[in-house]
Order: C-alpha cells, then structure tokens, then sequence
C-alpha cells in the first residue's frame, strides 16, 4: 500500500494542470482527469462571435495561440483554425480552444469544474443563460461552480439557477464580505492567497462559505497554507507539487 498523508485541502487544478500542459486545453483537462485526488478544475470562459462559449483565460488569442485579437471578434469555426497548444511545447501543435461543453462532456462524474465567466463592464449579455443552459442539459448542476470578478454577474446567475453553486472572486481584501456574499447568492469565496488571514478564514467558514486561495505555485507557500488552513481550496499550476507535499515527497520546483 502507498505509504501517504491524508490530503487535507481541495486541490484545483488552475486552467487544468496547465504547469504540464498548456492551459485551458483538453490536454491540460485530460492530465488533471488522471489523478483523482485533484477534487477541481478551473478554466476560463468567453463568448464567440456566435455566441458559443469557449475555454480560454485572456480576452485575446495572442498570447496563448498563433491566433491574434479579440476571441468575441471570431465565430466558433474561426477559432477552432488557431493552434493554442505549441506555444506551450511544440509536442501539443494539435490542441484548439475547447468549447465549454466539451469540457463538461468530459469532466461529467468525474471531477468538480469551477468555470469563470470573464466579464468585463457590460461584456457578452447572456453569457450566464449560455453557461447555464449547457450546465442544466448535462444534468451537472451540482459538478460546477460559477465565478467571476463581476459580481453582478454571479448574482445573475443565481438568480437564473439558484441550484447552481456561485462565487465571487476578489484580488485584495474587501470590507463586508458577509453582506456581498448574501446579496449575490454567492456561496463561495476566491482570494489572491496573500490576502486571506486565519481570522478571515475563521470568519468565513463559520458561516458555511466554500473560501479558497488563488494562485499558490511555490512549495514553501503551498506548504504554509496547507499547514495553517486545513479545509482550504488551493488553486495552483502544479497540483503535483500539493500532491508530493501531502504524501510527504519533495516538492521542489
């Protein structure tokens, strides 16, 4: 039997193990898929042109494919031409931007997904309907979580389908945390991992609120907040490196 410690927080796989695979790819999905003590994955969605949503972190293709300007400005079909994995290593020249309902096909009973809706002021109106729709078609309401920065977004959301999980993401530390969490619906909580306090943390899960960090990568720092926030939900490039650390292993860079 493998000798190991019990992993005592919730391992996110960031965009999938992008660390290993480039990110927001169904290759970065499938190698997250692989180890089952990974309880989630995030990924990041937009809106084509026509209105499909699409698995990609920046509001632009140029940085993660030979792609360039803006994903809204491309129908599905177009998008589906640019390479999104050999920027990343040449071996994945064959990865394209996924649509979100690949996504689920594939994580459906497998693993939790924490889908992020990006959205900036006024941007892809009905973007939650879309997400929505395709989450209550693939009966995987309780297997995602809706995110955003834009809370008026995730209080939409909840508002659509209260049966779906929502969060609110924050980079910094805002006053009433509480308040913005039960006027939106929100249920969960995603903070840069410098901000979070043991009293913050203390705060929020008395009262039932899923709190979690983003994103940790160095050992030391994965290693600290594992110690000091049994319970935490850790988002990181390298769920390897949480993993290593949990059963007792090396976990250098």
């Amino acid at each position: 039997m493998e000798n190991r410690n019990e992993i005592t927080v919730t391992i996110v796989a960031h965009r999938g193990c992008s660390g290993a695979a480039p990110e927001n790819t169904m290759a970065a999905f499938k190698l997250a898929l692989s180890e089952p003590d990974i309880a989630m994955i995030e990924l990041d969605v937009h809106l084509s042109k026509d209105g499909v949503p699409v698995v990609i972190h920046d509001h632009t293709l140029d940085r993660t494919t030979n792609g360039s300007g803006p994903v809204a400005a491309y129908t599905l079909e177009e998008l589906r031409q640019w390479d999104a994995g050999s920027k990343f290593a040449a071996a994945f020249a064959d990865e394209r931007i996924p649509t979100l309902e690949e996504v689920l096909e594939l994580a459906k009973g497998r693993c939790t997904l924490h889908v992020e809706l990006k959205m900036l002021a006024n941007e892809y109106a009905g973007i939650e309907e879309k997400i929505i729709s395709l989450v209550q078609r693939h009966g995987m309401q309780k297997e995602v979580v809706l995110s955003s920065f834009n809370h008026d977004s995730m209080k939409r959301a909840h508002e659509i389908d209260p049966s779906i999980a929502t969060g609110l993401i924050f980079l910094g530390k805002p006053t009433l945390l509480a308040e913005q969490l039960r006027y939106t619906g929100a249920t969960c909580l995603s903070m840069h991992y410098a901000f979070v306090t043991p009293e913050l943390f203390d705060e929020m899960t008395g009262l039932g609120i899923d709190i979690g960090v983003w994103t940790v990568d160095e050992p030391d720092t994965l290693a600290r907040m594992m110690r000091d926030y049994p319970g935490m939900r850790i988002t990181t490039n390298y769920p390897d490196r949480v993993l290593r650390i949990a059963r007792g292993e090396a976990a250098s860079i």
